[in-house]
């Protein structure tokens, strides 16, 4: 049930945005009743923060997934590409993120699960950029966690420049401003 009714609001949320979703709409397409959610959840933001502490796992682990293995050229070449393609494939989620960000910066409540998830995503993304330069042997070198932070802007900054405005900022485009910043990094680390 639980697992249904996640499925049922990432759709819902992704459609209508964190602000504008509703409760019933959620069992409706779970196939409940909204005291199933309630007897899941305890609010909308609670059904929300464990959805995003979820799908900012699975973030992780795309990036993760993009940059393991790769070699300092791959990570200026086709690095950016292959983040940049998994961003068009979920634009709506990308967008909730961002939305759930300004809320969190309004509500206490909100804030605390966004700030839990996003450090819990720069966490795991520093791990991942720390390996990495580990391989390539600059771990004294490259700035690991400014590297992190800046993906993860960039990334939303990205996303709501290309939903703003698509025909500009394209796939390419988002591939090209990725693979700059890891060229960057790299650059400055002593790798190119």
């Amino acid at each position: 049930m639980r697992r249904r009714l996640l499925d049922a609001a990432a759709e819902e949320f992704a459609e209508r945005g964190f602000s504008a979703a509703r409760l019933t709409e959620v069992a409706r397409r779970a196939g409940f009743t909204k005291g199933a959610v309630y007897s899941n959840f305890e609010s909308k933001q609670d059904l929300f923060a464990e959805l995003f502490a979820q799908r900012s796992l699975q973030l992780a682990g795309r990036v993760l997934a993009e940059i393991a293995g790769m070699n300092p050229s791959d990570a200026v070449g086709r690095g950016g590409e292959a983040i940049a393609s998994w961003m068009m494939r979920e634009p709506g989620w990308s967008l909730l993120v961002l939305e759930f960000g300004v809320l969190a910066s309004r509500d206490a409540q909100i804030a605390q699960a966004y700030l839990r998830e996003r450090r819990h995503l720069r966490s795991r993304l520093v791990e991942l950029i720390g390996d990495r330069a580990r391989e390539w042997g600059v771990d004294d070198t490259l700035d690991v966690r400014t590297t992190a932070i800046s993906l993860m802007a960039l990334i939303s900054g990205l996303v709501l420049e290309h939903s703003v405005d698509p025909e500009e900022v394209d796939q390419a485009t988002m591939g090209a401003a990725v693979t700059a910043l890891f060229a960057g990094a790299v650059a400055k680390a002593g790798l190119s």
